[in-house]
């Protein structure tokens, strides 16, 4: 096997992808690797929250990195409880997969864990897949957690 130091693992704060956290979580004990905890905030903020509250562009932005700099420290801690292995928390703005690889390269990632929510069809071509372009330009290897590994969360 080869060795690994940097492990990036993005996150969208769902379930399966803290699933995809533990699955990076057992590689970095095993080899003594980093973690990468990637949030990527997107540039512009919802129109909706812009609206329903009356508040600026920055206020809102603000309030959105603040609440990803809890999540990110959050899940960090649960996972390093019980455990000595290293997790660097990064948010990033703009658009997910390219921050994700942009990073990547940034760090000489050895590897990336992702998590993919496994929809298809319609609502697929709707939403894209950030795992999908993520595999597409990664110049490192993907492992890929697929809702079937968690026993079929949809």
């Amino acid at each position: 096997m080869f060795d690994l130091k940097n492990i990036i693992v993005p996150t969208d704060f769902s379930e399966l992808s803290i699933t995809a956290l533990e699955y990076a979580k057992e590689m970095a004990e095993k080899m003594e690797a980093k973690i990468h905890l990637v949030y990527v905030l997107e540039k512009t903020p919802p129109f909706l929250a812009m609206s329903s509250f009356n508040v600026s562009e920055e206020e809102v932005m603000k309030s959105m990195e603040e609440q990803a700099q809890k999540q990110l420290k959050e899940i960090a801690r649960n996972v390093t409880e019980d455990s000595s292995i290293i997790i660097i928390e990064i948010l990033r703005k703009g658009v997910d997969y390219e921050e994700i690889i942009k990073y990547s390269k940034e760090i000489n990632s050895d590897m990336i864990v992702i998590a993919t929510h496994g929809r298809t069809g319609i609502l697929h071509n709707l939403l894209g897949s950030v795992a999908e372009k993520v595999i597409r330009y990664a110049q490192c290897p993907v492992l890929v957690i697929s809702p079937e590994e968690k026993g079929g969360l949809t």
